[in-house]
Parts: structure tokens; C-alpha cells; sequence
């Protein structure tokens, strides 16, 4: 079956497309969401290469899951939490290995202990629903306006403004508490 795919498709006719075997369908949703996805992984490791691996494993992890999605209309929010999970086990792992060689180097002595990076923010956005994180990351990831961001996901834009600014909000209150 031969699906032809334009940027103007909707996630979810792209994701229908994808889940029937269309693989430019699917590569057409990671160039759309591939900005997103890698500045939310660059948040965390501070490293270019390593975002690059953990955005590769995000997309490999949803496009082996692209099944089991319930709605296609949330595939980018959907996304954006599979991106927050590979960050944090990659931020876990990190902080894991650093102690086990911080154990192996000095197992009595006092010395300072770098649990990895300081990302506040990263956390902070990481703790706010997936809906939230999609209007966040349409907004400053891709630089969406909020008018392109309602006609996107079809949702009236007094839904999208009230919605971001809670976010911000609640972004400053978690960050005005660390």
C-alpha cells in the first residue's frame, strides 16, 4: 500500500499511516518532533552525543511501541514522556556509575561526590503532565505561537494560553523551592 506522505498531515493520520508498515510516515514524525526530543535530551546530559543516543532510543522505543499508543491525536505528548523516562534512566544510570567508581577510588576517603549534572529545569518540566510538556515544547522547542499550537491540536487557544501560563507558573514555583 503506498501512502503519500506530506507535512501537512496530522500526527494522527501519520501515526495510522506508520502503524500499517509506512516508515516515511514515521520519519516524517521524528523530523517533526526530532528538535523537541533532542533539546529535552540535551537538558539532561549536557552533551551533544549523548542526547543524540538517548533522542535514538526515543524514537526507537516509540516506534516499537507505536501500537500500543491509545490516541494518535497525543502522539507528541505520548513522545515527550517516552523522551522524560529515557532521560532519567539515563540521569539514574549516571549517577549510579559515578558512585560505584567514586566507591572504587576512595572507599574511605571523604572526597566530593559529583552526582551528575544540576538540571532544575530539566526536572522541574520533567514533573509536569505530558499534555503540558507537548504545549511546552511546541512553544519553545519547534517556536510555535500559541495560534499555531490550538489549530495543531485542535484545541481553542484560551485553553492554550490559561494552559501555558499555569505551567510557567507552577515551573517558578518549583524552581523558586530547589
Amino acid at each position: 500500500m503506498l501512502v503519500i506522505v506530506t507535512l501537512e498531515m496530522s500526527d494522527e493520520a501519520l501515526v495510522h499511516a506508520a502503524r500499517k508498515g509506512d516508515r516515511i510516515a514515521f520519519d516524517t514524525l521524528v523530523d517533526r518532533y526530532a528538535r523537541a526530543v533532542l533539546a529535552r535530551q540535551l537538558a539532561w546530559t549536557k552533551d551533544v552525543s549523548a542526547a543524540e543516543d538517548l533522542a535514538q532510543e526515543t524514537f526507537l522505543r516509540a516506534w516499537q511501541g507505536l501500537g500500543r499508543l491509545k490516541d494518535p491525536k497525543a502522539f507528541g505528548s505520548w513522545l515527550l514522556s517516552i523522551s522524560g523516562f529515557v532521560g532519567q534512566e539515563w540521569l539514574r544510570r549516571k549517577q549510579s556509575d559515578q558512585r560505584v567508581r567514586a566507591t572504587l577510588l576512595s572507599p574511605t576517603g571523604p572526597g566530593k561526590r559529583d552526582d551528575g549534572p544540576d538540571l532544575p529545569l530539566a526536572r522541574a518540566v520533567s514533573e509536569l503532565a505530558p499534555e503540558v510538556q507537548q504545549l511546552l515544547a511546541l512553544r519553545h522547542d519547534r517556536g510555535l505561537t500559541c495560534e499555531e499550537i490550538a489549530k495543531e491540536l485542535g484545541r481553542p487557544i484560551g485553553s492554550v494560553t490559561k494552559t501555558l501560563s499555569r505551567a510557567y507558573e507552577q515551573l517558578r514555583e518549583r524552581l523558586d523551592q530547589k
